[in-house]
């Protein structure tokens, strides 16, 4: 499951179909001639600012490195991630000072050891396996903007370790992670107060099962996630998700559940914070794509009229060549639930995937 983290370096395990779907993945290590692996991706956004309160616009540039190294059974990866609208993303690190309209951040940096496909050890600085955390690069997303649960429920990142693998059996399996550390994530914006959440204690684990589907779908799986996190004022806070991917022939279903009782005292929950996202998806021609997604996200459970979010979008992707991505989309947006007018935007990006063999 974390080795999904590497993004693009899982695309030369997927089968043919998939890959007319996804930027195409580094050659094989024989051929290398560079010391390290060495990918990303340079992104352009126009994107509706999805605050409850306004109805503005922005333009981002970002760019995405990601370097890594294989040494017999280790593996070694950083990816790095220059961003025009830092505010927009709480992932990462810093690595210089920021400024407001540029910063410079480490997201992600691990070792991995390999001892079995269903026993692998890592440390360092992980992404939380939700599986829009796992697969949010840009140059494979189908859509232009983030489903709102993303970054808004769970935790984005902790400085930590974890223990994963993968077992199958004929055409199912079983995939897991355990893992635990310290949360990285500055602080979740609300509609009316900012809650600071960084150097929270978290242990979590996640299964997924890839189902036997009698060759019905191509892919099944269905996946539970739990974490538990202590913060700085000694509360605990209880987190679940759930995750359903399906795929049959040119069709996908993507969906995610997410659950957060915060504050929790004598088994009493002082507040929730919940949401979820359905995205089906259609290969019109092996380059054009299209895509829907409703998703819904109340931030606070103490300020429900003004903490709710309603979006439903619709979108085309087209990929000229492998390695560009043109998109656009349709929104639809319902702040605070659709308690006051719906307003609408339309976001588009341009996204080019690079490796060095």
């Amino acid at each position: 499951m974390a080795v999904a983290m590497l993004g693009w370096a899982q695309e030369a395990a997927q089968t043919v179909d998939q890959a007319a779907q996804e930027p195409p993945a580094p050659e094989a290590a024989a051929s290398r001639t560079f010391p390290l692996e060495v990918a990303g991706y340079v992104n352009f956004r126009y994107l509706n600012d999805d605050a409850l309160q306004e109805h503005n616009l922005f333009r981002e540039y970002s760019a995405s490195l990601f370097l890594s190294k294989t040494v017999g059974r280790w593996r070694f990866h950083a990816e790095f991630n220059a961003d025009t609208a830092p505010e927009f993303d709480s992932d990462g690190i810093h690595l210089f000072r920021p400024r407001p309209s540029l910063s410079v951040k480490l997201d992600n940096a691990f070792v991995n050891y390999n001892a079995r496909d269903w026993l692998q050890v890592q440390a360092g600085f992980l992404f939380i396996p939700t599986y829009w955390r796992t697969h949010r690069y840009q140059s494979t997303t189908l859509t232009v903007d983030e489903p709102s649960t993303d970054q808004n429920i769970f935790p984005t990142s902790l400085k930590g370790g974890a223990l994963h693998g993968d077992k199958y059996w004929g055409d199912g399996g079983v995939s897991y992670i355990a893992y635990g550390g310290v949360e990285q994530q500055t602080e979740f914006v609300e509609a009316i107060q900012s809650e600071v959440v960084d150097r929270a204690r978290a242990i979590g684990g996640k299964l997924t099962l890839h189902v036997p589907s009698r060759e019905f779908f191509r892919t099944f799986d269905a996946a539970v996630h739990r974490l538990h996190r202590v913060g700085r004022d000694g509360k605990p806070d209880e987190l679940y998700g759930l995750e359903l991917q399906l795929r049959k022939s040119r069709f996908e279903v993507l969906a995610e559940f997410a659950h957060a009782s915060l504050d929790v005292v004598n088994s009493a929950r002082g507040y929730i914070r919940q949401g979820y996202y359905i995205q089906p998806s259609f290969r019109i021609t092996p380059k054009l794509f299209a895509v829907v997604r409703y998703d819904r996200l109340n931030r606070d459970s103490r300020f429900l009229d003004q903490s709710s979010l309603v979006r439903q979008s619709a979108g085309l992707t087209y990929r000229p060549i492998p390695a560009v991505s043109l998109k656009i989309e349709a929104d639809r947006y319902e702040p605070q639930g659709g308690r006051v007018a719906a307003y609408y935007g339309v976001t588009t990006s341009l996204v080019w995937f690079f490796h060095i063999p």
